[in-house]
């Protein structure tokens, strides 16, 4: 009995994973990013080897999460899988914030006639100051 309970519950768990990846992976394609930052970067070309990334990060990222393994020797690469990560948070809350629509909206509401590019760069600065802060400070959460 106690097999057949954890077999089912094995199951749940990898459809529902499923289920959720896959609507991820729908969200980031409904939103345009793959094709936007392939139009903007001007590697329209690319576009295959964009999306295959996107897919094997999934992949390794969910494998990640659940394997127990040790490569110190990557350890001097993680500088450049952060920038990576950070790379592609930032495209998808833009990409996000440019399909909804979110800045003219603000801008129109907060009543703000210029200065968008210095309110866009505060965004980020606080955003790189929070999460700097957040890695370097012991128990900052």
């Amino acid at each position: 009995m106690e097999l057949s309970k954890n077999f089912f519950l094995v199951i749940v768990g990898f459809a529902s994973g499923m289920v959720i990846s896959g609507g991820i992976f729908a969200f980031i394609a409904g939103i345009g990013v793959v094709p936007r930052l392939a139009y903007k970067t001007k590697t329209v070309s690319n576009i295959r080897l964009y999306e295959d990334a996107i897919i094997l990060g999934g992949i390794f990222g969910c494998l990640d999460m659940y394997l127990d393994y040790n490569m110190s020797f990557l350890k001097m690469l993680a500088p450049f899988i952060a920038l990576a990560t950070g790379v592609f948070v930032g495209c998808l809350a833009v990409s996000l914030a440019e399909v909804l629509d979110v800045m003219p909206i603000f801008m129109r509401r907060a009543r703000l006639k210029e200065g968008l590019a210095i309110f866009v760069f505060s965004l980020a600065l606080g955003k790189m100051i929070g999460s700097l802060m957040f890695f370097f400070i012991p128990n900052f959460t």
